[in-house]
């Protein structure tokens, strides 16, 4: 009897180490799983400061080719350096002495100055697309509202839009 009493003994020995290794297991799968959603969401983060800066560069690409092209017809412009790049957030180009570049900002200005009202932001994107202004950006609205924001001479009328303060 003690050598079936001995024997059970050691199944339940081996079952509950089989126990402690399976939660050890499962301990490890839940840490990596913890892991994984942080990694997720820092990769989700790095995509859209990706999407930002990608964005930004887009931005002074082509107001650099607006301002190369707007002095392409300039007599002295094979003579002129050319204008060193800015950075990305400020989104305008240096040029040489001569007729002030137009920049996204400008364009703005112009759209909402053209308004007789209060515009949304979509649909100043439109007016400025519609003034001439090249964009590859595929959410060029975006980025129009981004530099809404940031312009010390427009307001945001709540519910309406956007206007140049007067």
């Amino acid at each position: 009897m003690s050598d079936l009493l001995n024997h059970f003994d050691a199944q339940i020995q081996n079952q509950e180490q089989l126990l402690r290794e399976r939660e050890q297991e499962i301990d490890h799968l839940r840490r990596q799983r913890e892991r994984l959603a942080e990694l997720q969401q820092q990769r989700d983060e790095l995509r859209a400061q990706l999407r930002a800066v990608e964005s930004d560069i887009a931005l002074v690409e082509r107001s650099m080719t607006a301002a190369l092209h707007r002095f392409n017809g300039r007599p002295d412009a094979g003579a002129a350096p050319a204008a060193p790049p800015v950075p990305a957030t400020a989104a305008r180009v240096t040029v040489p002495p001569g007729p002030k570049a137009t920049t996204l900002k400008d364009e703005i200005r112009k759209a909402l100055r053209a308004a007789r009202g209060p515009l949304t932001g979509p649909a100043v994107a439109a007016r400025v697309r519609s003034g001439g202004y090249k964009t590859s950006s595929a959410d060029f609205p975006a980025i129009v509202k981004k530099h809404l924001g940031e312009m010390d001479d427009v307001a945001h009328v709540r519910g309406k839009g956007y206007k140049l303060k007067t």
